[in-house]
């Protein structure tokens, strides 16, 4: 059986914005690489190949989101979290290192591939987001980010 994939509401609706973008550029393509094959003369046109590398590519992004919309579970943590954070947590972080807020949502990582302006998403799965969860306004943590260390201190969570 297919594992769920928990979803905030946000990340549910702009990963169906992602899948109707991919399959319109989709019909795109396909209408290009229809119209190269009709005045083709030389398979070897490159043209013709970025067309057909791109309907490779777009296929297999309609597939994954597809499978990802029929796994997910939207997650609507909003008034629960009890000033714990949760997936879908909207969380003001001080970089105690350079000093600095950063304003971020707790997403799971299928949701940070879809592009939306405004606040910054941190996937479930990162060393900032496995250290998330659970933790309250005044904590402090650090992250190994490989080559360094960082520390945070939760100063709000929505």
């Amino acid at each position: 059986m297919a594992r769920e994939v928990q979803v905030t509401r946000e990340g549910y609706v702009r990963l169906e914005q992602a899948l109707e973008e991919a399959r319109r550029r989709r019909t795109e393509v396909t209408q290009q690489l229809s119209a190269l094959l009709d005045d083709a003369m030389d398979l070897e046109d490159r043209s013709l190949q970025a067309a057909q590398n791109d309907t490779t590519s777009l296929d297999a992004r309609i597939v994954e989101l597809e499978d990802t919309l029929a796994r997910a579970v939207i997650v609507d943590n909003h008034g629960e979290n009890d000033g714990e954070i949760l997936l879908g947590s909207i969380v003001v972080l001080h970089d105690d290192h350079h000093d600095r807020e950063l304003r971020v949502q707790l997403v799971n990582h299928v949701e940070v591939t879809t592009l939306d302006e405004g606040i910054t998403r941190v996937a479930d799965d990162s060393p900032v987001g496995k250290a998330l969860p659970g933790r309250r306004v005044g904590d402090s943590f650090e992250v190994d980010l490989g080559d360094h260390r960082m520390r945070y201190t939760v100063k709000s969570v929505e």
